[in-house]
């Protein structure tokens, strides 16, 4: 199975709030079939995570596929994970518009990183991913 690895960098556009998805994304992206991408706000980190289509979907129907739609947590359960998630396609160049909501979550503005998580990959301000990992090292040193 195809996954998203190596951190690439990036510049975000601000005025038009958009960013070039990198190639080699997009080219697995295109191996993958996918045409949509699902952006949310990462649960762990100031970034965003950017999902095939596809991929999210199934990793949201495995989480909820337990669970009892009449309960009272099923709710709050399915609303983290979709309920303020945004669906779009790249354009022809391979461009995203980034929703306000994400921008303001990730801090976006000038230099940004595309960082590979596997099934997903992220998009980070720069600096703060560069934080974010000095930090990881951190704590697996000590």
């Amino acid at each position: 199975m195809a996954q998203f690895t190596d951190t690439i960098g990036g510049t975000f556009d601000a005025k038009k709030t958009r960013v070039s998805v990198p190639a080699a994304y997009r080219q697995l992206l295109t191996q993958m079939g996918a045409t949509a991408l699902v952006l949310r706000k990462s649960s762990h980190s100031e970034c965003i995570e950017i999902w095939p289509q596809p991929d999210f979907e199934r990793e949201v129907n495995r989480r909820i596929e337990a669970l009892d739609p009449f309960a009272p947590d099923y709710n709050r359960r399915v609303a983290k994970l979709v309920g303020r998630a945004s669906t779009l396609s790249p354009d022809a160049d391979g461009r995203i518009v980034i929703p306000a909501p994400l921008i303001a979550h990730a801090g976006l503005e000038g230099e940004v990183s595309f960082a590979g998580r596997a099934k997903f990959f992220e998009l980070w301000h720069a600096p703060k991913l560069v934080a974010h990992e000095a930090a990881m090292d951190a704590e697996d040193a000590a």
